[in-house]
């Protein structure tokens, strides 16, 4: 049994010897293919040592490259053109002398253009470019119509808003040239409005907001809390546009005038800087009302005969005034209030005082419906019945009622709107109603379509007018 296991041991010890020589090749191996690898893993990353450097010298190249920035031009270039027609519908539409005004009246291509630079982050600058011209004076007969209607209507081109802008100090700003400064609370009735002149070539057919003409003025604006002072000094007096004599807006045939009377022209405008006059305003603005107060001297909207009749001109005169709105519910309650003086008219020859009031409420409870109402009166406390007659027509207490209705639908991109203006305490001087859809085809183009409808009565001038309803189309293209 000793035997056995002395031959089983040597056999096993043979065995375990020869394992481990035919074993060893596999540990020379297993070290060398380790020496190999750990040699190749050393040259792989001596042969990578650039390659590794890469990403952070490619994120320093990239972090060090000027960034590439798209460059916002400082000019902005916008505007609009204009297509307007109108067709006057009565068959006893006015003729005045050899101008026939009935039918199509209107066939008018006009345009807008505005540049805007931005000169710093806190200054810019605006320069307007607006013309146009009527076709229709060719295509009825140029013969037919007098020089002034040619003048008035036929061609236009002026320079609308143009000014510089911007911030002197964190509370005060600086505005100087050719602009628009919208005084007042009413939409549809002029009372303490009295900064800029008015186109009033047809009246009642476009809206006061697209009626005002820029004058060059000065106007600083100071803010502190709730309140913003505005100095302005107006350095231009500019007429209004008025509509052409003896025409269709205009019929002078009307006015108590001698035979063979010629109407005089106007005074051409003042550019003066001796002649400027000067203006304050102080607006707050607080939780659910705001109150401005208004002082100055103004141009009169109002024209005067002058030099023994044979001359026009627009006179000055001096106003003190505010306005408040107050937001109750769904209610806007406004109101208007002003004194003024040094007014000139044609009957009497002492100049006078007026004092202008209104009142006014918006309703904006019905759903996307605005209604409006205003009522104004013009009181002059030293009225004599002279200044009834024409040209100056006015009673001790002046009248002027307003009712505006606009509905929008079809999210918001259509309106349907009303407006009538009536003067008058029972509306017998006369007036107007007007109605027109406002649609809104796509971002750039925009197509309104209505009617508007004169009414006379006491008044000699809305008598006169009172056949001039018409119907009326403007396309527009925004670019």
């Amino acid at each position: 049994d000793d035997s056995n296991e002395t031959v089983v041991t040597q056999s096993a010890s043979v065995e375990k010897d020869s394992l481990e020589d035919a074993l060893s090749g596999f540990e020379d191996a297993s070290s060398a293919t380790s020496n190999a690898s750990s040699g190749s893993h050393s040259d792989l990353e001596d042969a990578l040592e650039g390659f590794g450097d890469t990403p952070i010298l490619a994120t320093q190249v990239e972090s060090n490259a000027p960034k590439v920035v798209k460059k916002v031009s400082p000019l902005t270039i916008s505007g609009q053109l204009s297509a307007k027609s109108a067709f006057a519908y009565q068959s006893n539409a006015p003729q005045i002398g050899g101008a026939d005004y009935r039918g199509l009246t209107k066939l008018q291509l006009t345009g807008l253009v505005k540049f805007d630079y931005k000169i710093a982050p806190d200054w810019k600058s605006r320069l307007e470019i607006k013309g146009g011209v009527d076709s229709i004076y060719t295509l009825k007969g140029r013969s037919h119509y007098s020089s002034d209607s040619l003048n008035t209507y036929e061609s236009d081109l002026e320079i609308g808003e143009a000014y510089v802008s911007g911030s002197l100090t964190d509370d005060l700003d600086i505005k100087i040239g050719r602009q628009i400064v919208v005084w007042g609370k009413s939409d549809s009735i002029r009372l303490t409005d009295v900064m800029n002149p008015l186109d009033n070539r047809e009246l009642g057919l476009v809206d006061i907001e697209d009626l005002r003409l820029p004058v060059l003025m000065t106007k600083l604006d100071y803010y502190q809390g709730d309140w913003q002072l505005s100095l302005l000094a107006q350095h231009e007096h500019r007429n209004p546009k008025e509509a052409a004599v003896n025409s269709e807006y205009f019929p002078t045939g009307v006015l108590p005038t001698p035979p063979g009377f010629v109407f005089p022209d106007i005074e051409a405008d003042t550019l003066q800087l001796d002649e400027t006059t000067f203006s304050v305003a102080a607006t707050g603005r607080f939780s659910g009302w705001d109150l401005s107060l208004y002082a100055g001297r103004f141009q009169d909207s109002r024209w005067h005969f002058t030099e023994g009749n044979t001359q026009r001109a627009y006179g000055q005169f001096n106003m003190a005034g505010l306005a408040t709105n107050v937001m109750v519910d769904s209610w806007l309650l406004k109101a208007e209030l002003a004194i003024l003086d040094d007014l000139q008219y044609n009957t009497v020859t002492a100049k006078q005082t007026r004092i202008d009031g209104l009142l006014g409420l918006e309703y904006k409870g019905f759903t996307d419906t605005t209604i409006s109402f205003e009522v104004a009166d013009r009181y002059l406390p030293d009225h004599v019945v002279a200044m009834e007659s024409l040209p100056d027509a006015v009673k001790q207490h002046n009248l002027q009622t307003a009712l505006r209705v606009l509905y929008n639908f079809n999210h918001d991109r259509a309106t349907l709107g009303y407006l009538g203006q009536y003067f008058g305490e029972t509306f017998e001087q006369g007036g107007f109603h007007r109605v027109w859809l406002d649609y809104e085809l796509t971002q750039s183009v925009n197509v309104t379509g209505g009617v508007i409808d004169y009414f006379g009565g006491d008044n000699a001038l809305l008598e006169a007018m009172k056949n001039n309803d018409k119907l009326f189309v403007e396309a527009k293209y925004y670019f």
